[in-house]
């Protein structure tokens, strides 16, 4: 029996679109095709390229495959329904926000939004990474067709946490003054500045333009960069708490990834970060920094269990995400 044949559309092969593009690569014959978008040229020029492939191509395959919603997802979409294929469209949180204040989300922009919206209303299925997710797709697209598929965990490392456990961490990609203020690493500082006598760890934010936003950094507050994904684990083991203040948030995969390794969640009650937690951990209200300290102690002084990589195992597995989107893309569930 031939496999069948798929189009695999992204712009960045981060470590959740890889987890997809293995778990597709394992049955079936995938094509990739990049959108650079690192800038408006790049962006332009690899959407010309993008058509021509599509103009020439598209009866090859069986169906489209695409991460995220947005001008990269146009015309693939557009060409899957004018050929009869079926499209799969995972909308993973940008796509569907709109923070003015510092210009974040597709819909920001009139047309970005409009390539968003054409493509959730016209794609065969929209995956959306959390059931926060499939309410905001609802409400922009009436004719959306939606499904929940989480995302997930790809860790296998089963040894244990390091001992002691005392400090807190928080995991985020913070590059510019507009993700810092999405993630909400500012009140991160504000938190360290507030319980001096504890250390925190911050991973994945540029010191400079932290400074920049926030001023001085205190002492008991270590930055570090960027890392490779595989080397936050050892962040995860030796840290007990995980906290994420973000202002918006589709799923919170660094969050599930610090449950697994069984850290006691602190988060912010902003999109689907709630859902992760499953009812574990503590919920808190952001704005308010000397009510979240006091949680943060709270969770500092609370007994560790395996209980929160047992709730990661049974809804946020590779697994798990690897047996729903095989059987969702199955030719018998056309």
């Amino acid at each position: 029996m031939n496999r069948q044949k798929a189009l695999f559309i992204y712009t960045r092969l981060s470590t959740f679109v890889k987890g997809d593009l293995d778990i597709l690569s394992e049955s079936l014959a995938v094509t990739t095709l990049q959108v650079n978008n690192t800038s408006q040229s790049k962006q332009f020029v690899s959407l010309i390229r993008q058509l021509f492939f599509l103009l020439f191509n598209i009866h090859k395959y069986d169906f489209v495959y695409i991460w995220f919603a947005d001008y990269h997802s146009f015309l693939p979409i557009l060409f899957s329904k004018l050929a009869g294929k079926r499209s799969y469209l995972v909308i993973g949180g940008y796509d569907v926000c709109r923070i003015k204040k510092v210009k974040y989300g597709s819909f920001i922009n009139p047309i970005r939004g409009y390539s968003a919206r054409f493509s959730m209303s016209n794609t065969t299925l929209c995956l959306c990474v959390s059931n926060h997710i499939q309410r905001i797709v609802r409400f922009i697209s009436k004719n959306a067709n939606t499904e929940v598929v989480y995302n997930c965990v790809t860790f296998k490392d089963e040894t244990p946490s390091e001992q002691p456990l005392s400090g807190i961490l928080s995991v985020t990609i913070a590059a510019s003054v507009q993700s810092i203020y999405v993630k909400g690493v500012d009140r991160i500082v504000k938190l360290a500045k507030t319980m001096n006598d504890v250390q925190f760890t911050l991973v994945g934010v540029d010191r400079g333009i932290l400074e920049s936003v926030c001023g001085s950094i205190p002492s008991n507050l270590t930055v570090i960069p960027r890392i490779e994904h595989e080397d936050l684990i050892s962040y995860y083991k030796r840290n007990k708490v995980y906290c994420q203040m973000s202002r918006s948030e589709s799923f919170a995969l660094a969050l599930a990834e610090a449950m697994y390794y069984n850290c006691i969640p602190v988060v912010a009650n902003t999109g689907g970060m709630p859902e992760v937690t499953g009812g574990l951990g503590y919920i808190v209200d952001a704005n308010d920094i000397e009510c979240c300290a006091k949680t943060l102690y709270k969770a500092l002084e609370k007994e560790n269990s395996g209980q929160y990589r047992q709730v990661i195992e049974e809804k946020f597995s590779f697994n798990q995400r690897a047996s729903s989107l095989k059987e969702i893309i199955s030719p018998e569930k056309k």
